[in-house]
């Protein structure tokens, strides 16, 4: 057990120390690929079918982690139609037969083709959004108002960019600067923290002075 004990406190040790994104980087990000990341959310809202919602992050250039929600009879509300970590884009293959429970809470379908046809999508779609959040120094992306487009790791965390359609007014900034978890920072750009499985929910770096 004390043998146990010490492998996950080294594991935990190793991914808190790898991979620290800081809140300086983040915005000096930003600031220095402001006008590919506008670029970028702009091309992946074109690029996502209406009303479906489609996040994707890259673990590589050809593995992903991809999240689909497609429209129900009720436009206001969305269903699981996919998800799927450390996908292989060019060698994967679903696991069959698939039970109640994997379709109720897994996705309707376990099926890469299928999602691909239903969002008019090819590998190269895959390609051209690896090569532009790479352009930005990002790994992944969620369209919709905000978009969600994440930075980094910090530790079991992830830095992200918020980035809504039109600037946000002095309650919206507001709003969206909890000393927690979200701080705007500037026009239409809030900087979001969301933690992992384990750690802190809130990162002490959006702690605004007094």
């Amino acid at each position: 057990m004390k043998q146990q004990n010490l492998v996950i406190l080294i594991l935990v040790l190793f991914l808190s120390s790898c991979g620290m994104k800081t809140k300086e980087g983040l915005t000096e990000n930003y600031d220095e690929n402001k006008n590919g990341i506008i670029e970028l959310k702009n091309f992946y809202n074109k690029t996502v079918p209406k009303d479906f919602i489609v996040r994707i992050r890259y673990n590589s250039s050809d593995n992903i982690d991809l999240f689909v929600y497609q429209p129900t009879e009720n436009s206001e509300k969305h269903e699981l139609l996919f998800q799927q970590w450390n996908l292989d884009i060019n060698d994967y293959v679903p696991e069959n037969p698939r039970s109640d429970y994997d379709k109720k809470y897994h996705g309707i379908t376990n099926s890469f083709e299928k999602v691909k046809e239903k969002l008019n999508w090819t590998n190269e779609t895959f390609a051209k959004i690896y090569d532009k959040l790479d352009d930005v120094n990002c790994m992944g992306i969620t369209n919709g108002n905000p978009t969600e487009i994440e930075y980094g790791f910090k530790g079991m965390g992830m830095f992200s960019y918020l980035i809504f359609d039109e600037n946000l007014n002095s309650e919206l900034q507001e709003k969206h600067s909890d000393d927690c978890t979200q701080m705007f920072y500037k026009e239409n750009v809030v900087l979001s923290y969301g933690s992992g499985a384990i750690g802190s929910l809130c990162t002490p770096e959006f702690k605004r002075n007094e």
